[in-house]
């Protein structure tokens, strides 16, 4: 499944409305490459099964694979030392306090790459699981094209050492690839305006697209946000797994995040069950909607985040996609 790195912080840069902004009709936009097990090029299809898109920023995409989190960010004309320092802060606005860093290399497409060894357990500096540990994983910052860096990162539940070993796997991909989507992560691959296949999507003013592709997307304002991900086709398993996976991502980024409340809404007019929590924020808290649901072939999962004193209204940045029954 930061902007790239700040994760938290970007995800709740927004100004809000008072009420939906009406959306332009445009043609639908198929969601080109899009497959049961989600939105990846041939040849990554096997090694990230499982794994859910989340839309991250204008140059970094995060990916949800059951208990392992990973993200590929991209840095133009960017040194190592800078990038790998994004990516350890990135881990700890994530994890918190009392992750232990380890410096050293990974061998990744054919020559080693400065990284970090991390874990975050009861015995500080245990690095070999010998304790519980919350989780584990690794840092890294490989040379991309054009002369990019390439900042990649995995978080592993529990520092597991299956998972740590999927983390490396993952690693070799994108180091060699990229994203596994096959799409630039650049901000002039951005699709204007942002857009669900059916319905073009509006930004407030002030507000302003950090993804946007014809699977997923997401817009920013002052204090609030819009984000989204659709797949096609629709199929109940995946449209579950999905909603669960996009879900636990969104909490876990954010750090303070309240428990779920079920609550009857509709998304896209559709009536549903979203998920409803508050989490903190410089500004105050924020509250979170959150849903997912199956529209004809295609399936879409869609989150939106605003100061919870303008309830029972959403504001303008939610483009109309959630209301109450």
């Amino acid at each position: 499944m930061g902007t790239p790195s700040r994760l938290v912080a970007a995800w709740w840069l927004a100004v809000l409305g008072a009420c939906a902004a009406p959306a332009p009709q445009v043609p639908p936009v198929a969601p080109e490459g899009s497959t049961p097990a989600g939105p990846l090029v041939p040849q990554a299809r096997a090694l990230f099964e499982g794994c859910t898109p989340f839309p991250d920023g204008v140059a970094s995409r995060t990916y949800r694979c059951g208990d392992l989190t990973l993200w590929i960010s991209e840095h133009a004309e960017a040194p190592v030392g800078p990038v790998l320092a994004r990516a350890r802060a990135r881990v700890e606005r994530r994890l918190g306090e009392g992750v232990a860093f380890v410096e050293g290399e990974l061998p990744l497409a054919g020559r080693p790459w400065p990284s970090a060894r991390f874990a975050q357990c009861q015995a500080p500096g245990d690095m070999a699981s010998a304790g519980p540990c919350r989780a584990g994983g690794y840092v890294t910052s490989v040379a991309g094209r054009l002369g990019r860096q390439r900042e990649l990162g995995c978080v592993a539940r529990e520092n597991a050492r299956p998972l740590l070993a999927r983390c490396l796997e993952l690693f070799e991909y994108l180091a060699t690839h990229g994203d596994p989507e096959g799409e630039p992560l650049d901000a002039a691959t951005l699709l204007l305006p942002p857009r669900l296949p059916w319905r073009a999507l509006a930004v407030p003013p002030g507000c302003h697209p950090t993804a946007s592709t014809s699977r997923l997307g997401r817009i920013e304002c002052a204090d609030a946000s819009l984000t989204w991900s659709v797949y096609r086709p629709a199929r109940t398993a995946v449209t579950e797994r999905w909603l669960a996976q996009s879900l636990a991502e969104l909490r876990e980024s954010l750090p303070g995040a309240g428990p779920v409340e079920e609550v009857s809404c509709r998304l896209e007019q559709l009536f549903t069950r979203c998920a409803r929590f508050t989490v903190p924020s410089e500004k105050g808290p924020l509250v979170v909607w959150a849903g997912a649901v199956e529209w004809v072939d295609r399936a879409l999962f869609a989150a939106c985040a605003f100061p919870p004193a303008l309830e029972p209204a959403f504001p303008s940045v939610c483009n109309g996609a959630f209301s109450r029954p």
